[in-house]
């Protein structure tokens, strides 16, 4: 009879521990149902932040070489005879170099009161392809309890924007642009109205002439895609106009938009 006994109270505080597995099963799967979308939002929102801000800076994080024109930092493709454009592979880099800069501070899990710790820093790719820009996340993260925890690393984001448009655009006015000596409103305006964007140039400071082009067809964040550029030109030759906007100041035009 003790045998059997003793048999029984093992048999249910072996169901017992189950239970409590069972339960805190449940309780860790909760916590991963709220980590993952918790995630994946902020991933997001810093991915649409990332593009507004990479293309608006001519496809840099911070360019070495620029000027401020209003509230833009300019990057100086040309600058005197030296030349620093980057490639759409590089623009893809910028990108995912502010997205894995961007969404530790914006996944704050100490603010909600989340169980996450990170086991590595977060490392992203971006691939451009038409239309869709698409952002994939490599972040480790344990969630839960030492006693119990579980990991997550792998997160997507697809961002709807078509950043080709506005880069070839851009390309194709910059290497009009660069050896040119006179500034056409009349070509400007035909090439803005032909490739269905809003341009605007102006001179800034150093004697660089700035590019801003407007994409209205691209919103992001309820924000039209906006690609800037600057140029500055070798010192004119004897005899030659020192500004580039000097045809322009002739028909009593300047820091004109072309649509």
């Amino acid at each position: 009879m003790a045998v059997s006994v003793g048999i029984f109270l093992r048999k249910d505080i072996s169901a017992g521990i189950q239970k409590v597995k069972i339960s805190r099963s449940i309780e860790l799967q909760q916590e991963v149902d709220k980590v993952q979308p918790f995630v994946q939002d902020c991933l997001e929102s810093v991915s649409e932040d990332a593009i507004l801000r990479i293309i608006a800076k001519g496809g840099y994080n911070a360019p070495k070489n620029f000027v401020t024109y209003d509230y833009y930092t300019v990057p100086l493709y040309f600058n005197k005879g030296k030349e620093t454009v980057p490639g759409m592979q590089d623009v893809a880099n910028e990108i995912a170099f502010a997205v894995k800069s961007d969404v530790a501070q914006c996944a704050n899990f100490n603010a909600v009161k989340l169980p996450v710790k990170a086991l590595k820093r977060p490392e992203a790719t971006v691939i451009i392809s038409k239309a869709l820009v698409t952002i994939d996340l490599e972040w480790p993260l344990q969630v839960g309890a030492e006693e119990e925890s579980a990991t997550i690393s792998e997160f997507s984001a697809k961002v709807k924007a078509d950043v080709f448009f506005p880069y070839e655009n851009a390309m194709e006015l910059y290497n009009q642009q660069k050896a040119i000596k006179v500034l056409s409103l009349i070509d400007l305006a035909r090439l803005a109205k032909q490739k269905n964007f809003v341009l605007h140039f102006d001179m800034a400071d150093k004697d660089a002439m700035v590019y801003l082009l407007t994409f209205n067809r691209t919103i992001i964040k309820r924000q039209p895609l906006v690609y800037t550029f600057g140029i500055i030109r070798e010192k004119p030759k004897p005899g030659e106009s020192a500004s580039l906007l000097a045809g322009a100041r002739a028909s009593g035009t300047q820091g004109s938009s072309a649509a």
